[in-house]
């Protein structure tokens, strides 16, 4: 009926009216905010919205029953557009295509999906309201319960419209559906919902590689982040994205040990003050400062997040503002003095590097003679320690053939002062350790710090340099390959996979395979792989850690003993000292070591089944 056509045409006007002045709103926020959106790497954002969005992997990786629960939901309203759009057509009085064979069709194929929806939702919104898991808060959100019983009572109309096709009793239900779609719609916005529409954005724009922070145009008097108003667009979408589903607060390492980070709330936090105007209000007020420093940057957050956001750029903008204007915490006043004076974490001076390039014999790297640069790393150039796993690393080098040397002069890359938010001291490392690679001609760097493959391989390259580096693991891993040995007995051993190697490089595989192929029987951790739990050395807490809560290093290397193997094996020289420095405090019987240590004494301990690889040695054998 013609009255009909008109009174749905007001309401529809009405509640699209409405969706849309919310919309706006977000809209004008993102709009005003620095613009960052990057669309570098297409193919590779192409792969992950496919994999991500239109798959819902990280759904389901997480917790399958809620994740496949979430991707018939998803599904199902992907496959209800046509049919809402048919009716809202029909409503309008535009045209109507109800009575048409292809839409028969259609509207029978949706019935599974349709039942996929309503158990799915059911079985989402029993967990929200009566599992709660610690993600979700302790405060049941009434926009969820009551957007969940509008998408029940959105399936149960569509059943019920095979049964009354015509008559008072479809038409009462045909008008329950529409109110439903039109509320749910003004409801969305003010609601975790809004990311149904946000989130493929999210997960396409967000940055290709892990940990990707922009370097500061100092040329423009970047500062950092310092307002709200200094939010770039990117975090601003993913403040209005966010569906607060608390898988990074449960996978943060810093909240899981008791401390006052919590990666999410950080998100909501922003959310707040951006919709309630407060675009002048400082950081450190819509979040306590403290907060800010207990972050070791291991990107579990940004990892586990399903809708694209991005945490690390904002804590670590922040903690530029806060550095720029001098408020940086005491605790990296000498790291900062040290990496001024000495160009090393440490402070020491740079006759010590000296003294272990002589001591281990090492050359200058030449580009005509030698196939690979070595970076020392400020652990391997100074920390006595270490040094052991690099003097294992130039064995199993040598043994194999290679030829390697160093830079006569190294600085540090400037990994933990990009971290902890001094920019322009990050630069100015950077700018001179490119300028002495470039000089060199070196083509490939091997290096044993995960956090020097991030920064020379990925950092470098946003300030104009690349060149492949890897890390020890990998290239050792391959020029073994070769050597085939039988055990009788292999030792049972439990590896701690770095944040920066797992995590940031995909390097997982390769150090389970030497583990493997040298005798060992490896046992893994509650957390491992590409999903490692942090040692707490990142993002300079390696100098200091808040006491608040647990320490991060003895969370995890609880979690390593309680494998039950006899040794743990590391792969970066920060994890190194925070884990043995855990070990030593409780005197566990454990053994820690490095891997490049572990596989060079099972090398010289045993003869492997190869053809000799030494030079020498294969001359030697000939006579």
């Amino acid at each position: 009926m013609q009255w009909e056509i008109w009174v749905f045409r007001l309401v529809f006007v009405g509640f699209v009216a409405g969706f849309a002045a919310q919309m706006a709103t977000r809209w004008r926020l993102i709009q005003a905010a620095p613009n960052n959106f990057a669309f570098d790497h297409l193919g590779t954002r192409l792969d992950r919205f496919i994999i991500e969005v239109v798959f819902q992997s990280k759904v389901i990786s997480a917790h399958k029953a809620v994740g496949l629960a979430h991707l018939a939901v998803f599904w199902g309203f992907v496959a209800f557009g046509g049919f809402t759009a048919v009716e809202m057509l029909r409503g309008l009085g535009v045209v109507d295509l109800t009575h048409t064979t292809p839409f028969a069709i259609y509207k029978k194929v949706l019935i599974p999906f349709a039942a996929g929806v309503l158990i799915g939702i059911i079985g989402l919104g029993i967990r929200r309201a009566f599992v709660r898991p610690a993600g979700l808060g302790a405060t049941v959100s009434k926009e969820s319960l009551l957007i969940a019983v509008f998408i029940v009572l959105l399936m149960i109309t569509y059943f019920v419209s095979f049964f009354y096709e015509q008559g008072l009793v479809e038409r009462v239900n045909w008008w329950v559906h529409m109110i439903i779609i039109l509320a749910f719609m003004v409801l969305m916005p003010n609601s975790k919902h809004l990311h149904l529409i946000l989130s493929p954005a999210t997960v396409f724009l967000k940055a290709p590689i892990l940990g990707t922070v922009p370097n500061l145009d100092f040329e423009k008097e970047e500062v950092g982040l310092e307002t709200v108003k200094d939010l770039p667009a990117k975090a601003v979408l993913d403040a209005f994205t966010c569906v607060e589903c608390g898988r990074c607060q449960d996978n943060c390492p810093a909240f899981g040990t008791g401390k006052r980070l919590n990666p999410k709330m950080l998100i909501v936090q922003n959310e707040d003050a951006l919709l309630a105007g407060e675009r002048d209000k400082k950081l450190v007020d819509v979040y306590d400062q403290d907060v800010l420093w207990q972050c070791t940057t291991c990107g579990a957050c940004e990892q586990a997040c399903p809708v694209g956001v991005e945490h690390l750029p904002t804590i670590i903008g922040a903690r530029r503002g806060l550095v720029s204007n001098g408020e940086a915490p005491e605790f990296l006043t000498p790291l900062f003095t040290n990496l001024e004076r000495r160009q090393n974490i440490w402070g020491l001076m740079y006759d010590q590097r000296t003294k272990f390039v002589q001591a281990a014999t090492l050359e200058t790297f030449d580009p005509t003679q030698h196939e690979y640069l070595i970076w020392l790393g400020c652990a391997g150039a100074f920390e006595a320690n270490y040094q052991k796993s690099m003097r294992s690393l130039f064995d199993l080098l040598r043994a194999k053939g290679k030829t390697f040397g160093v830079l006569s002069k190294e600085r540090c890359t400037g990994d933990v002062a990009k971290r902890t938010g001094n920019e322009y001291m990050y630069q100015e490392l950077a700018t001179q350790n490119i300028a002495d690679l470039r000089a060199s001609g070196v083509k490939k760097i091997v290096t044993s710090c995960p956090h020097c493959v991030k920064t020379i391989g990925h950092d470098y390259k946003m300030m104009g340099y690349e060149v492949e580096t890897v890390h020890s693991a990998s290239l050792v891993e391959e020029l073994t390959r070769d050597i085939m040995l039988e055990w009788r007995e292999r030792e049972n051993v439990t590896y701690h996979d770095p944040c920066y190697l797992g995590r940031y490089a995909n390097v997982h595989a390769e150090p389970r395979a030497l583990l493997e192929r040298f005798g060992a029987s490896i046992t893994e951790p509650v957390r491992h792989g590409d999903n490692p739990f942090c040692c707490g050395a990142g993002g300079g807490l390696l100098f200091e850690e808040h006491e608040s809560g647990k320490r991060i290093s003895q969370e995890r290397f609880e979690q390593l003993q309680n494998t039950g193997a006899g040794t743990v094996v590391m792969a970066c020289p920060f994890c190194s000292i925070m884990l043995t420095g855990a070990q030593a405090s409780t005197n566990a019987p454990v053994q820690m070591v490095d891997l490049m240590t572990w596989v060079d004494g099972k090398m010289k301990a045993v003869k492997p089944k190869c053809a000799p690889v030494d030079a020498n040695e294969a001359q030697a054998q000939s006579h």
